[in-house]
């Protein structure tokens, strides 16, 4: 209960919402809480929503998958970030999208009825929905680069106003990466190595330091 109640109050969701309503909201017995282990799925391409999700603790990343295998990350989402609230919404709508565990971690949902009954809830939604359009619009404009080269660009540029600062850490690994910008990971590999052999970056493992990037 505590570490659900430390989610939500963390969370746009739930931001300025009384601690009696949320306390009112998890104990109403309609909440579904659900633990998973790395690499997991919680929800599959296909599945029908379970609710708005919560993450209590740990860190997902909803992905799709074509017939062939190949899966691209569209986003992480950490402890009080909340997840499939469209699909919720739009009851009856089979997800295009999976969630997947990138490390141990713990979930609550809450059914779409009970959140939006509360005023307060119901204009948190709208922040949250205007923030995910911006991130997939700025992701789309990654993708919209013609060559992997600029497409690293484009990405550790935005983290670098994200984070105000040259010296970044970025939430992916090499294959989570690839998959995030669409391209193959060997060849993501070698275009990270050639622009560090040219003085453009340092890295190492998720760890950046931007030198020459415009």
């Amino acid at each position: 209960m505590k570490k659900i109640l430390s989610a939500m109050r963390s969370s746009v969701l739930f931001e300025n919402i009384g601690e009696e309503e949320l306390q009112a909201l998890v104990e109403s017995g309609a909440v579904r809480i659900q633990s998973c282990s790395r690499d997991q799925f919680l929800i599959h391409q296909g599945d029908m929503a379970k609710g708005v999700g919560l993450v209590v603790e740990g860190r997902l990343h909803i992905l799709r998958e074509d017939f062939l295998g190949n899966r691209e990350i569209l986003a992480e989402v950490t402890a009080g970030d909340i997840f499939d609230e469209v699909y919720a919404i739009l009851q009856g709508e089979p997800q295009s999208v999976a969630v997947v565990a990138a490390a141990d971690s713990q979930v609550v949902f809450f059914p779409i009825e009970q959140l939006l009954a509360s005023r307060g809830v119901l204009r948190n939604m709208v922040r949250v929905l205007a923030g995910k359009n911006l991130f997939l619009t700025r992701k789309m404009f990654h993708l919209s680069r013609k060559t992997i080269r600029e497409k690293l660009i484009s990405y550790l540029s935005e983290e670098r106003d994200r984070q105000g600062s040259l010296d970044i850490r970025i939430p992916f690994n090499r294959q989570q990466l690839a998959d995030y910008l669409s391209v193959e990971r060997s060849a993501l590999s070698r275009e990270l190595s050639k622009m560090k052999d040219e003085g453009m970056i340092w890295f190492y493992k998720d760890h950046f330091l931007l030198y020459n990037i415009r």
